[in-house]
């Protein structure tokens, strides 16, 4: 769950995501990018994201050009933002049982008759905000703590 869902469809677009808004922004401006701007926009991002705890090598920079699916419409934005939802969806059920149940199935029944900002907040969730994305990051990394605290106990 961790190394295939969260890390490529959360930590990986939330990468691309932040890449594309600073991609965005200069195509807002009125300006235009080439290989090199878009690799150096890359490279500035992967630093600012994994800091001094990653080596980041010679042509990492150039994974922008790995997926071009990423680049139609809002793509990595959504899987973010869909498990940033679900995860919070699925810890108010947890916590809450049948209210956030059926909450959530009127956001299922609901279905494209509202917008995702609309169904998101139907379900509890204010994607506005960038409240539910730092939770579910809190979220995960309780996650991992547990498993490095029974990995510890296995192996002792």
């Amino acid at each position: 769950m961790i190394g295939h869902t969260y890390y490529h469809n959360f930590v990986t677009h939330l990468l691309e995501a932040a890449y594309q808004r600073e991609v965005y922004k200069i195509i807002a401006k009125g300006g235009s990018v080439q290989a090199s701007t878009l690799s150096k926009i890359k490279k500035e991002i992967l630093e600012k994201f994994w800091g001094e705890d990653v080596e980041i090598i010679d042509g990492a920079e150039l994974t922008w050009m790995r997926q071009p699916h990423y680049y139609m419409g809002l793509y990595s934005y959504t899987y973010s933002a869909g498990l940033t939802i679900a995860t919070e969806v699925s810890k108010r059920i947890l916590e809450e049982g049948n209210k956030a149940i059926e909450e959530w199935r009127a956001v299922l029944t609901a279905g494209a008759t509202k917008t995702p900002v609309e169904l998101a907040k139907m379900s509890g969730v204010d994607i506005t905000t960038d409240k539910p994305l730092l939770d579910t990051i809190e979220y995960i990394g309780s996650i991992i703590d547990e498993i490095v605290k029974i990995t510890e106990e296995i192996e002792e």
